[in-house]
């Protein structure tokens, strides 16, 4: 019995660690989509220099207003003929009569899926959006089903966050998903369970804990001057996240949303996005 628990200690022990890889993400190109006005998306382009400090800097933008486009067909053509580094939009575009309360709007639905730019998706919808003309991004959280490895999301937070602000990297093991696996191992006789149960939970924690202070330790040598937050357990990803949201008073959320196994979001990131209305996202 104690032979096959060190056989799962060794897996664990033998499998690679991953590492960090700090990259400056250019962004110098912004596209803003909006169903309203050029009145309105100036405003908006002004408050959003005001809110993340890199944007400030930003050498083009280009405006999409709603009489520039009336299918998703014609708004991913838009999209496609120019390239940018960064979309920025609301959710619920052209959609004043009746606004659907478990999706993020056709358009959006669209647009995260079938282009690889980072969106960044402001709080609120488009017939009742919430300013950021009050807010500094200096408080990001960085969500992954696997922190360990996700450079490119981690890259996108710390380039979000201002400088002398805060960046969290989370990490959550899904209870439901950590307890039909341990269901699994409690029916084979050969393996005790019980300790299986804590050198499981351990291994998978230390991984992330570990990765994420590697993470802190590459950025505090080569990034921005930002400080990095872990936060690591076991739980319920949508009732945690909003909980560390409100307790940490996050100024933007940074999650995956591309799945290379199906064409949809994937359901843990569309959750967080349809539901979590009152934050900005970004959305790569």
């Amino acid at each position: 019995m104690t032979n096959h628990i060190d056989e799962f200690e060794s897996i664990f022990r033998r499998a690679e660690k991953e590492q960090f890889s700090y990259v400056d993400i250019p962004v110098q190109t912004v596209t803003l989509v909006s169903d309203g006005n050029r009145d309105h998306a100036e405003i908006v382009q002004n408050d959003l220099r005001h809110f993340i400090g890199r944007l400030d800097a930003v050498k083009s933008w280009r405006v999409i207003t709603g009489d520039d486009y009336h299918t998703v067909a014609e708004l991913v053509a838009l999209v496609d003929d120019q390239q940018t580094d960064l979309l920025v939009t609301h959710r619920h575009l052209q959609e004043t009569s009746l606004v659907p309360q478990h999706s993020l709007g056709v358009y959006l639905d669209v647009l995260t899926q079938t282009t690889s730019i980072p969106v960044l998706v402001l709080p609120g919808t488009s017939v009742d959006p919430l300013r950021v003309a009050d807010r500094d991004c200096n408080r990001v959280m960085v969500v992954a089903d696997h922190i360990s490895g996700d450079n490119r999301l981690i890259n996108y937070g710390a380039a979000m966050c201002r400088p002398g602000g805060s960046m969290w990297l989370c990490h959550v093991e899904d209870d439901l998903v950590f307890e039909r696996y341990m269901q699994a191992i409690t029916r084979i006789p050969e393996i005790d369970s019980e300790s299986a149960r804590v050198l499981i939970e351990n291994q998978l924690l230390k991984e992330a804990t570990d990765f994420i202070e590697a993470c802190s330790g590459v950025i505090h040598e080569e990034g921005p001057k930002i400080k990095v937050e872990p936060y690591v357990g076991r739980g319920h990803h949508l009732r945690d996240y909003r909980k560390l949201i409100k307790d940490c008073d996050i100024d933007l959320l940074v999650l995956n949303t591309k799945d290379d196994d199906q064409l949809a979001m994937h359901g843990r990131a569309y959750s967080l996005s349809v539901e979590l209305t009152d934050v900005s996202m970004l959305l790569l």
